[in-house]
């Protein structure tokens, strides 16, 4: 039906004031968010009840038409005549025959609404949360302190390594299947496991395949979801620090998705590092690795990805919501830099130009030369595409592992990036700081 969509907003609302019922936020905040949710509940239901009587005055017009054709009354109209029939049923298509926009190629209406349902209300996630943890307390499933992120500035090769360190190791980490109940894997599990995948190749154009069983950068959603979004401002993603209560329960959802008591949990986060400082001052024992590259290689790769994804989130509107709920900020039309400290990072090039990009690496980069901290695995990208198995034995040892590498092939990038229109400064910035980090990153 066209005007589904309206109905599934009225549905939204709905649940969105069961979420803000389930708050646990102060009384008052949490009456001025039960009203808001409410307002928007009765606006979406009044619209809905519109939308309905205009069917009905679409449905009627043809039929008053051919009354006033036929010069009787409604009494006396001959409801068996062909003609009536004709009108009634050109009424009955007029609604349909106005133009929408086409759903996401990948996702129904009917799954959008679901996920829009499970993702956009934090409290019912949270409640989620805590029936799964009910659900598999059975299993006995022990909370593990030592764990490993993947992290870097986006494009910097994480989601490969990442995937290579779960085929090779006994590894847990979310997956696509995962999607839109994070935070009840084990629930939504005994609804929904795929056995059969298709891969297809990812928006990203780098020929990496990803099906529902391909593991993802999906974690961020508990940290949005038990920060409340905090840390997320119109323009930045700020450095922030999480309180107890967010480290045991991060620890408690690891568990959640481990599949056993020798499993290791394993996520790629490349927003990571805004509450790295914190979680290290909570565990000493866990892993980090960060990836870089060289800057004008890995600034070209986000300007690349910048233009395809805001090209696709032009045909796209579902792409931009899905990307938010994930926390992936990175690149297209809402991308948000990172802010470190008190002062807000300024950048004065346009988002289309090398030099913009150049700045986003300066910006994270220099944070993490600067982090007093040896406990983190610095990796560069060179040398994991040129020496996989070398990087993956260097890992293996740092988590007293064992490491299949029978699968394992080096591969090279010979791309070469021209830097003739880039300010002189920005190169020169850069390069000084990706020199420095060659000079401390593990050597191979």
């Amino acid at each position: 039906m066209y005007f589904r969509k309206h109905f599934f907003v009225a549905l939204e609302s709905t649940l969105g004031l069961s979420n803000a019922v389930l708050s646990k936020d102060e009384e008052t905040v949490k009456q001025k968010k039960l009203i808001v949710a409410l307002k928007r509940m009765l606006a979406s239901l009044g619209i809905s009840i519109g939308l309905i009587c205009v069917i009905i005055i679409l449905t009627c017009i043809p039929i008053y038409i051919f009354k006033l054709m036929k010069r009787v009354t409604l009494q006396d109209l001959d409801l068996s005549s062909i003609w009536f029939i004709i009108s009634f049923s050109i009424g009955t298509i007029l609604p349909f025959l106005i133009h929408r926009k086409k759903p996401t190629e990948d996702y129904s209406e009917v799954s959008i609404l679901f996920h829009k349902l499970i993702l956009n209300n934090y409290n019912l996630s949270k409640m989620l949360f805590s029936f799964d943890r009910r659900f598999k307390k059975g299993e006995r499933i022990q909370d593990k302190d030592t764990f490993l992120i993947v992290s870097g500035l986006a494009r910097a090769g994480t989601t490969s390594l990442t995937d290579q360190l779960f085929k090779a190791g006994a590894f847990s980490s979310l997956d696509y299947s995962n999607m839109p109940l994070l935070l009840a894997p084990n629930l939504w599990k005994k609804m929904y496991n795929p056995k059969k995948v298709t891969l297809k190749e990812r928006k990203h154009g780098d020929k990496m395949l990803f099906g529902l069983n391909t593991i993802e950068a999906l974690e961020e959603y508990f940290f949005k979801v038990f920060l409340n979004d905090e840390f997320i401002s119109d323009y930045y993603l700020e450095k922030h620090e999480i309180n107890d209560e967010v480290y045991s329960n991060y620890i408690k959802y690891q568990s959640l998705i481990r599949q056993d008591n020798n499993a290791t949990y394993l996520s790629k986060n490349n927003n990571i590092i805004l509450r790295y400082e914190s979680l290290r001052q909570y565990n000493k024992a866990f892993k980090i690795i960060f990836l870089f590259r060289k800057p004008e290689e890995h600034a070209y790769s986000l300007l690349n990805q910048h233009q395809r994804f805001s090209e696709f989130q032009n045909e796209d509107e579902f792409m931009q919501t899905y990307l938010n709920w994930l926390g992936h900020h990175e690149f297209g039309q809402n991308q948000k830099v990172f802010k470190f400290s008190d002062e807000k990072p300024v950048i004065s090039y346009d988002k289309n130009t090398l030099d913009y990009w150049l700045c986003i690496w300066q910006n994270y980069y220099s944070y993490l030369m600067n982090l007093v901290d040896d406990d983190y695995l610095l990796i560069e990208y060179e040398d994991y595409l040129n020496k996989p198995k070398e990087v993956l034995q260097y890992i293996e040892n740092s988590m007293n592992m064992s490491f299949d590498y029978s699968y394992i092939e080096p591969f090279t990038n010979t791309r070469k990036i021209d830097t003739s229109n880039c300010d002189p400064k920005i190169l020169e910035t850069t390069e000084s700081i990706y020199q420095k980090l060659k000079l401390k990153k593990r050597k191979f």
